[in-house]
């Protein structure tokens, strides 16, 4: 039983000099009043009430636990109403742009806790995958993977994803698995382009196979038929057997455990890739924006930890 807890019990039979009308006026079994004293007891080492027959007195200590109870709990409600105030205070809309997949496997999952805590903050949720202006969008802040480049927003990071090759049983069906980047010429990449300018430019008919190599970042292109914008659509297509992705182990753990996906060329992974919330001034930064960005560092570190 919580201490605590045990405490407050003791306070109303203290109070009510009586172990029943304790336990009437808490709703609870009059065993568990008895139950809570006996541990206080046992704990302090002394009998903190005289009982007959008739009636509960305190004993010389008992009077003395008492006073210290009485401050003590208190002083905990004290605190608990000072952060419930707090959290009422803080109120708002916070407008964030993620990843799709982010979202789904990382946010969404965890944001009723956010909600429970902060029930005054309406959060809207984005997801693209490319650079947007959070001025121009109206948004306060993005979560964005991989290297940001002379971005003039503040990056804070969050962690690092690690990049493993994957394919799906249905690919290997058709295609077979390959072990050395010469095997790549004959098998099929699934393109990842995350922007909304589908430029002419971007040859469709092909993908990066990034990799590192010495402790060089290396390129090796793979034959692509098909190319997504978005890291959700990204994953569907690896699953659906279209191709060859390369994939934050973190966000496909579930599928490599019952093997829809599959592991491969483990000796050429790509870099680790950074994840990090952009924000563009620490100035006059809502307590509310503040307080949603611990929180999503808090939520991402447990994921890494129970991944």
């Amino acid at each position: 039983m919580n201490k605590f807890e045990a405490m407050r019990r003791f306070v109303h039979v203290a109070q009510t000099g009586s172990f029943t009308q304790a336990a009437a006026a808490l709703h609870l079994p009059k065993s568990s009043i008895s139950t809570a004293v006996e541990s206080l007891e046992q704990l302090l080492g002394t009998r903190l009430f005289q009982r007959s027959t008739r009636r509960v007195t305190l004993t010389h200590d008992g009077a003395i636990y008492l006073a210290q109870c009485r401050q003590i709990l208190h002083d905990i409600d004290a605190l608990e109403s000072q952060f419930q105030h707090e959290n009422d205070s803080v109120r708002g809309v916070i407008k964030v742009d993620m990843p799709s997949r982010f979202a789904n496997k990382t946010v969404l999952p965890r944001l009723s806790e956010w909600c429970e805590r902060y029930p005054h903050v309406n959060v809207v949720i984005s997801s693209t995958d490319y650079h947007i202006d959070p001025i121009k969008s109206g948004v306060d802040c993005l979560i964005r993977v991989g290297n940001q480049g002379n971005s003039l927003l503040i990056a804070r990071p969050l962690t690092q994803y690690r990049i493993i090759n994957c394919i799906s049983p249905t690919y290997i069906q058709r295609y077979g698995t390959p072990s050395t980047l010469a095997d790549l010429q004959h098998h099929r990449m699934i393109g990842y382009v995350p922007t909304v300018n589908h430029s002419a430019s971007i040859d469709y008919n092909s993908a990066e196979f990034d990799y590192v190599e010495q402790g060089q970042n290396c390129q090796h292109t793979v034959p692509s038929v098909i190319s997504v914008t978005n890291s959700d659509a990204y994953t569907s297509a690896c699953l659906a057997g279209l191709g060859i992705a390369q994939i934050p182990q973190m966000g496909v753990t579930d599928y490599l455990n019952t093997g829809r996906l599959i592991r491969i060329l483990h000796q050429y992974e790509a870099a680790p890739m950074p994840v990090s919330i952009l924000y563009p001034s620490r100035s006059q930064l809502p307590k509310r924006l503040s307080l949603f960005m611990d929180w999503l560092d808090s939520i991402v570190k447990t994921a890494v930890m129970n991944q």
